[in-house]
């Protein structure tokens, strides 16, 4: 409870209530405002998963506008809600454009590594690619390339590959080689060594 604003701690016992007058409420601005309130007091509760729900249901403003804390809580409830659904659901879809205005938040305040996290847990991992820049692809690629030895089989190779695609990009033939090395991948060796300008 210390990351939550004190506005909040004070609206936490009144969460009942702002439910009740979401549901009552026929104003379909005001209802969407009224949402997005619920979404972020919705942090504050125990064991509950309506952070995601009103978000879902909210006016869709800037997810930054709410905090770092309030990114990650979502963060966490959009990769377990992720796994309970099904594939061609519509709630899937919906998870996805979340995702992809979180992602670009956590690029831009330094948090690479829940970016890659999140991805990684929606399996989604070649999403980054959209949203690293020059400022950003060290550190996802480190990232990356430090939890190879703890994750399986297949989830290491693509965390791997997705590294190498990026250093590549970014001119970063020496480490791109490394990592096609890891993967004992003689073909995509003998591509970046063609491919490389200053060999």
């Amino acid at each position: 409870m210390t990351s939550v604003p004190k506005p909040l701690k004070f609206l936490r016992p009144h969460y009942d209530t702002m439910k009740e007058i979401y549901e009552k409420i026929t104003e379909p601005t005001n209802k969407m405002l009224c949402a997005d309130i619920i979404s972020v007091l919705a942090m504050t509760t125990i064991d509950t998963k309506e952070c995601l729900k009103y978000r879902l249901l909210g006016s869709g403003q800037d997810i930054g506008t709410w905090g770092h804390e309030y990114i990650r809580h979502l963060s966490a409830e959009v990769a377990s809600e992720w796994e309970k659904v099904d594939a061609n659901n519509d709630v899937k879809q919906k998870l996805l454009r979340l995702t992809n205005e979180i992602i670009p938040f956590l690029m831009r305040h330094n948090a690479e590594a829940d970016a890659c996290d999140l991805l990684m847990e929606i399996e989604q991992l070649d999403l980054i690619e959209n949203f690293v820049d020059k400022d950003t692809y060290a550190r996802v690629c480190l990232y990356l390339t430090s939890c190879v030895p703890y994750v399986p089989e297949p989830d290491d190779t693509q965390m791997l590959r997705t590294a190498c695609k990026l250093y590549r990009h970014y001119d970063q033939y020496p480490l791109a080689l490394r990592c096609a090395i890891q993967l004992n991948d003689m073909e995509l060796i003998r591509d970046l060594v063609i491919s490389c300008p200053s060999r």
